[in-house]
């Protein structure tokens, strides 16, 4: 005699109640319905995670976060230029020989130099917007995968619950049929039994249908000699 196939459980459902979702399990397995807020999340991310990551293989510079910097990086330094060099240079009478030449070079020099610190600090911010977007695109994800464990295993739970309470209910049945009736009939009707075989024979169906046939028709067949006894 086998229940576990009998076993019936009612889906089980938990939402976060907030900006996330909803999972379900059930007989035909789990489903996720994830929030707006979620498909939003999945939307942005999926369209600038290409974006971000052709920027850090093939970088343009271009973005306007770094022309934005390049652009006030080249007013200060004009403009530091012109006031520690140039002006007090020119004020002396200064403004021609070698030496000014020298350090227009040494200045044009320092300056490429803060253009390349730039350009590196553009693709380590590059690779860090790129890790944040990552991380933000995994959240639906992780949400969704711990919301289908807790319905899962709430599930299993249930279906486990309801296969000893099977158990339970044949075993009952076993010990009633026992009790008032030994080896009768054996669930089947005739067109010549009496009524009392006919209730036998239906109980024996009906169990049947439950519990599997065989079984169904032992209980059947002792209740209807119970049926039978009572009524002689």
């Amino acid at each position: 005699m086998s229940t576990t196939n009998k076993a019936k459980a009612r889906t089980q459902t938990f939402s976060s109640g907030g900006l996330y979702g909803s999972s379900s399990t059930g007989k035909n397995g789990t489903t996720y319905n994830p929030s707006d807020f979620e498909k939003q999340i999945v939307d942005m991310t999926k369209n600038y995670i290409p974006q971000y990551l052709n920027q850090l293989a093939n970088p343009t510079y271009d973005s306007p976060v770094f022309k934005a910097q390049t652009a006030q990086r080249n007013r200060l330094a004009k403009q530091s230029f012109e006031n520690n060099l140039i002006n007090p240079l020119a004020s002396r009478g200064l403004t021609r020989g070698s030496s000014l030449n020298q350090m227009s070079n040494q200045f044009a020099n320092k300056l490429a130099d803060m253009e390349v610190d730039a350009m590196a600090n553009e693709d380590k911010r590059t690779a860090q917007t790129l890790n944040n977007l990552f991380n933000v695109y995994q959240v639906p994800y992780n949400n969704m995968i711990g919301m289908a464990d807790l319905t899962n295993n709430a599930y299993q739970q249930a279906v486990q619950n309801a296969m000893k309470q099977n158990e339970m209910n044949y075993n009952q049945l076993k010990d009633y049929a026992s009790y008032f009736g030994g080896a009768g009939l054996n669930g089947n009707t005739s067109q010549n039994g009496s009524w009392q075989q006919n209730l036998g024979g239906m109980a024996g169906a009906s169990l049947g249908a439950y519990f599997g046939g065989p079984v169904g028709m032992q209980v059947g067949g002792s209740l209807g000699s119970m049926f039978g006894g009572m009524w002689r």
